[in-house]
C-alpha cells in the first residue's frame, strides 16, 4: 500500500478531506506540510504562508486555516503524488510603458478549443471583442492590450470557447485596470500612409462638450469627406478612409489631410492616396 510518510495514503487524503471541511472560510487548494503554493506552472515555497503567485504577481495568502491545515482560493492542491486543479483565476495589470496585462490560469484545458478577451469602460459592459480569432487554449497563458488610452478605467473579461461555440466566463472577470496619464486631443497618422484602397485613421477623443468632427481636405481647403460628424464619448477610436468622397466617388491621386475638431481645437495629419 502506498504511504504518504509513514500514512497510508487513503488515510492521509481522507485526513485533509476532514481538515477541509473544518476550515471557517471556504477555499479551493490545500497543502499539508511545507508550503508549496502554484500560480498554474512556477512554485512558490515559504514557511510564513505568504507569496507571490507568479503569474499575476499579486500578493497572496491563507483564505482559510486549521490547525494543520492552509488553504488558498484559486490556486493548485499539491500532495505527494497527485496535483489537482481548482477553478481558475484571472488577473489584470498596467505595464510600465502603459500597456493592459491579462494573465490566467484555467482549471482544464481539455474540452476547450479556445479563450476569448473582452474589454469595457464599465463594468456592467457592454464588452467588446478583443481577439479576432480565439486564443489558443493554454494555462497559464497571458494577453497584453495595447490598445487602452491614458486616464481610463477598463475591464476585461476572459472567456472559454467551447467546441459547440458557447462560451463561458473564467473566474476572476471582470478584472480591472486604470491607466495613468491625461487623454488628451490627438490624431494620429494614416496607416498605411501612402495607401492605395483603404488608410486607417486612429483618433483620441478627451472629456468635451461639442460634437467630435473628423474630415479629410484636398489641398485646396475643400472638404472631400466626413468619417465623423457626431457626438462621442470620451475615449480613443478609428475610421476607415476608403479613398472616395461623400458621393462614392474614387477621388484623385495626391496629398489629402485629415483633420480633428472637438471643442474648437483641431489636429492634423497628412495622407498620400495612390493609384
Amino acid at each position: 500500500m502506498r504511504t504518504t510518510r509513514g500514512v497510508p495514503r487513503w488515510l492521509a487524503l481522507a485526513a485533509a478531506l476532514c481538515a477541509v471541511a473544518a476550515l471557517s472560510v471556504p477555499a479551493l487548494a490545500y497543502k499539508t506540510g511545507a508550503e508549496v503554493l502554484s500560480g498554474g506552472g512556477a512554485e512558490s515555497v515559504s514557511a510564513s504562508y505568504k507569496a507571490h503567485d507568479t503569474v499575476a504577481q499579486a500578493p497572496i495568502g491563507p483564505v482559510g486555516e486549521s490547525a494543520s491545515y492552509k488553504g488558498y482560493d484559486g490556486f493548485w492542491m499539491i500532495l505527494p503524488s497527485t496535483t489537482t486543479p481548482v477553478d481558475g483565476s484571472f488577473f489584470a495589470s498596467v505595464t510600465e510603458d502603459g500597456t493592459a496585462m491579462l494573465r490566467w490560469t484555467v482549471a482544464a484545458l481539455y474540452d476547450i478549443v479556445g479563450l476569448n478577451v473582452y474589454r469595457a469602460t464599465s463594468e456592467e459592459g457592454p464588452f467588446e471583442l478583443l481577439n479576432e480569432v480565439p486564443l489558443d487554449p493554454e494555462s497559464p497563458g497571458s494577453y497584453e492590450d495595447d490598445s487602452v488610452w491614458p486616464e481610463t478605467t477598463f475591464w476585461y473579461e476572459l472567456r472559454v470557447v467551447f467546441p459547440d461555440g458557447t462560451e463561458d466566463v473564467v473566474i476572476g472577470s471582470p478584472a480591472m485596470v486604470k491607466t495613468d496619464g491625461k487623454l488628451l486631443l490627438a490624431l494620429y497618422p494614416a496607416s498605411p500612409n501612402p495607401f492605395g484602397d483603404a488608410t486607417t485613421v486612429r483618433f483620441d477623443v478627451p472629456d468635451h462638450a461639442g460634437p467630435v468632427n473628423l474630415m479629410i481636405y484636398n489641398v485646396r481647403g475643400q472638404v472631400v469627406r466626413r468619417l465623423v460628424d457626431e457626438p462621442m464619448d470620451r475615449g480613443r477610436y478609428e475610421r476607415v478612409w476608403n479613398g472616395r468622397d461623400e458621393t462614392g466617388t474614387p477621388v484623385a491621386a495626391g496629398v489629402y489631410f485629415t483633420r480633428l475638431i472637438v471643442d474648437g481645437e483641431s489636429e492634423r495629419q497628412k495622407v498620400m492616396l495612390l493609384k
